[in-house]
């Protein structure tokens, strides 16, 4: 059976890098939903990796960051 599944635009921020992209979500999943979960790393789909004074480092199809090094998560329509 194939879950649907919601692209939520995102930015991640880790200590040394801003991520932005599209995580994939369950229709009924919350962004909690998916940290709770046992796996640890989160998929980042057209991902833009920035540092921390926004110089774009790579752009990428995906890319995997590990849970344990999420300092903040958010929607990016919550972004400034």
């Amino acid at each position: 059976m194939k879950v649907e599944l919601d692209r939520e635009q995102v930015v991640i921020f880790t200590p040394s890098q801003r991520i932005e992209g599209e995580l994939h979500l369950p229709s009924s999943a919350r962004l909690s939903d998916r940290l709770n979960q046992a796996k640890d790393f989160l998929a980042i789909t057209s991902a833009r990796v920035y540092s921390l004074d926004d110089r774009l480092l790579y752009e990428t199809s995906v890319v995997m960051v590990h849970k344990a090094h999420i300092v903040m998560l958010m929607e990016r329509h919550e972004a400034l």
